[in-house]
């Protein structure tokens, strides 16, 4: 009978242990993001743009540091953090993405392989591919309901040069290991996201492709 109540104790502790560390997973890492996306907005909305920016582009060698606020990402279809929006960081490592969606910025020394491209980072207003990943499940999940969009719905991106606006073209889900959506296409205007796939697993990856349809320096 000893026993079997030490058991029964064990067993409860165990459940504890474990609904703690739910509410953690849960509720601890939205708390981290949210703190730390107040932190970027702030940060975003006070700084002007380092550097000289043309007319509806980025400074030239714009390099922002890792987890440095870069732009913010607003998607109406599916009320993105309470239609606030997420400041994108630079940086899609495990660290830059518990602050909020991340950039996916070229190698150089802050961001060594394989989270990099060996293309020159495209930036909203120019040419090529902006690639943005974000959490799916934990740490706000930025990207939880992404599986929502359709074609035609808009994705909305400020910046220190410009106001961008895309439209979702496609969707589709790929292997982690596949690479393709990292090539750069200098012909196109194009955003693209990319998340985890199905919901609470790493399985696979969703990815979102949109065109630039609306350009609005500032």
């Amino acid at each position: 009978m000893t026993i079997l109540r030490t058991f029964g104790k064990l067993l409860i502790s165990l459940g504890v242990g474990v609904l703690l560390f739910v509410a953690y997973v849960i509720w601890g890492t939205n708390f981290y993001t949210g703190q730390a996306q107040n932190d970027l907005a702030e940060e975003f909305d006070r700084a002007p743009i380092a550097g000289s920016a043309t007319k509806g582009r980025p400074p030239k060698n714009f390099t922002p540091g890792h987890g440095a606020a870069v732009f913010r990402i607003l998607i109406p279809k599916i009320d993105l953090n309470d239609g606030k929006g997420y400041i994108v960081v630079e940086g899609v490592d495990e660290e830059a993405l518990k602050l909020g969606p991340g950039h996916y910025p070229e190698c150089r020394r802050d961001f060594p392989k394989p989270l990099c491209t060996n293309f020159p980072a495209a930036w909203p207003g120019e040419k090529g591919r902006v690639i943005l990943s974000g959490h799916r499940t934990t740490y706000k999940a930025p990207f939880i309901d992404t599986d929502k969009l359709s074609k035609g719905d808009e994705i909305i991106v400020e910046t220190k040069w410009g106001i961008f606006t895309y439209e979702v073209y496609q969707q589709k889900v790929v292997e982690p290991e596949d690479s393709a959506i990292v090539v750069q296409k200098d012909d196109v205007r194009e955003l693209v996201l990319t998340t985890c796939n199905p919901k609470f697993s790493a399985a696979q990856r969703l990815i979102t492709f949109a065109r630039q349809v609306e350009a609005e320096a500032v």
